[in-house]
């Protein structure tokens, strides 16, 4: 009779919960990631060692699209606009970092003119959003 019960004990491992468990996972990372990325998305200039820069609450994020469209954190304006937004957003912020996100397929001279007009509103502290090279 002992033989036959032992015979009955299964020690296989059941893979069904962990692949339950994984692919469940998997679509909670699927939808958080995009939620991380801070702005809207562009294709960032690669270099090899950019500085890191933590964010902290005071950083004004303006983002330079391919079309040339720019927006303040999440409001999208045209060039003209843009302008007297940031003088706006420099007097409630006067102590406020602004980091640009600008897209890699423009051209320097694009980037430098929304650089120099974040410095005319009165911001003294301008950064560059880079992504760091592979390898």
């Amino acid at each position: 009779m002992e033989l036959s019960k032992a015979a009955a004990v299964r020690s296989d491992i059941n893979v069904t919960p962990l692949v339950d468990v994984v692919l469940v996972l998997l679509i909670i990372f699927m939808v958080v990631t995009p939620m991380l990325q801070r702005g809207q998305a562009v294709k960032l200039p690669i270099t090899a060692n950019p500085g890191k820069k933590p964010d902290d609450k005071d950083q004004v994020l303006v983002v330079l699209g391919q079309d040339k469209q720019i927006w303040i954190e999440k409001e999208r304006m045209s060039e003209e606009v843009f302008d007297s937004r940031i003088r706006e957003t420099y007097q409630r912020q006067t102590s406020a970092t602004v980091v640009v996100k600008a897209d890699a397929r423009l051209t320097y001279g694009d980037v430098k003119n929304v650089i120099l007009k974040v410095k005319k509103a009165g911001f003294e502290q301008v950064g560059l959003i880079a992504e760091k090279k592979d390898g």
